[in-house]
C-alpha cells in the first residue's frame, strides 16, 4: 500500500493506550468524554483465507505486507479497486479480524497485542457501510438508549441529554430529533450512525464506505463531518469509492491498495 497524499504531522507526546479508560476524560467546550489522541502505525500487515477446492486447502492471500501510519488530527482515506482488501485491512486495523493475520499494529508507540483487544475496541470505534438504526424510534430515542448502555450509570441523564443535544448540534441533526428515523433521508442516517458511535467519543474512528448510496451533495457534506471531526484531534480512518475531485482534496492523506 502506498500513501501518495500527506500533511505534516502533529508533534506531541501521546499517551499510552492503556491509560485512556472509559472514565479518564476532562470537559472542554463540550458535554461529552474528550480523550487524548491516538495514532495508529501498522507494519507488514498480511491476511491469507484458507477453503476447500477440490478435496485440498487452498490458500489465498489477500494483503502482501501493507504498513503505514495514521495520525491524530488528520483524515485519512484507503482508496482501491473491488477486492483488493480495503474493508479486510479495515477489520483487521479496528480489532474485528485478528484469525489470520500477521504482522504488528502500534497505538502511541505500543503494540497491540500488550494491550487488551476489547480495551482497544472500547476507546475506538468501526461505522460499518449499512446503517443499523431502530426504525421505529425516534433520533433522540436512540442516541438516549445508546447513551444508557455506553455510558451506564456513571453519568447523570441531565447530562447524557446534554451531550445529546451536543453531538445533534454538532451533526446538524438537531431539527430531526423528533424525527423517527425510518423515516429520515440517506445521509442523516449517515450522521446518526455516526453520532451514535460518538457518545464515548472515541479518539479513534474507522468507517467502511461512509458515503456508499449517498448523493453526490451529501457525499460532500459527510466527507466533510469526518474532516471536521478529525480537526478536533481525532484519528479518522475510511475507505472510500471513486471519489470526485471535491471529495478528494478533502482528506489529509491517501493509501492505495
Amino acid at each position: 500500500m502506498t500513501e501518495t497524499k500527506s500533511s505534516s504531522s502533529l508533534k506531541k507526546t501521546p499517551p499510552a493506550m492503556d491509560q485512556i479508560t472509559n472514565n479518564n476524560y476532562h470537559f472542554m467546550g463540550h458535554h461529552f468524554p474528550k480523550r487524548p489522541a491516538l495514532d495508529l502505525t501498522f507494519k507488514d500487515i498480511t491476511y491469507a483465507t484458507r477453503s476447500w477446492t477440490k478435496f485440498r486447502i487452498a490458500q489465498k492471500q489477500i494483503l502482501h505486507g501493507v504498513s503505514g501510519e495514521f495520525r491524530s488530527g488528520e483524515l485519512t482515506a484507503i482508496m482501491g479497486p473491488s477486492g483488493a482488501g480495503k474493508s479486510t485491512l479495515l477489520n483487521i486495523l479496528a480489532g474485528f479480524t485478528v484469525k489470520g493475520c500477521g504482522g504488528s499494529v502500534m497505538v502511541n508507540g505500543q503494540d497491540r497485542k500488550d494491550a487488551s483487544l476489547k480495551h482497544y475496541l472500547r476507546v475506538s470505534c468501526y461505522i460499518q457501510q449499512n446503517d443499523e438504526l431502530r426504525p421505529l424510534l425516534t433520533v433522540e430515542e436512540a442516541m438516549m438508549m445508546a447513551a444508557h448502555l455506553k455510558l451506564g450509570y456513571s453519568i447523570s441523564s441531565v447530562a447524557k441529554r446534554m451531550q445529546i443535544m451536543d453531538l445533534l448540534s454538532m451533526l446538524g441533526l438537531s431539527n430531526q430529533k423528533k424525527t423517527i428515523t425510518g423515516r429520515l433521508s440517506g445521509g442523516q442516517k449517515r450522521r446518526l450512525s455516526i453520532a451514535l458511535e460518538l457518545i464515548t467519543n472515541p479518539p479513534l474512528i474507522f468507517l467502511d464506505e461512509p458515503t456508499t448510496g449517498l448523493d453526490s451533495s451529501s457525499t460532500s457534506s459527510c466527507v466533510q463531518l469526518l474532516k471536521d471531526l478529525a480537526r478536533e484531534g481525532r484519528t479518522v480512518v475510511c475507505t472510500i469509492h471513486q471519489p470526485s475531485a471535491l471529495v478528494f482534496e478533502k482528506f489529509d492523506n491517501l493509501y492505495a491498495v
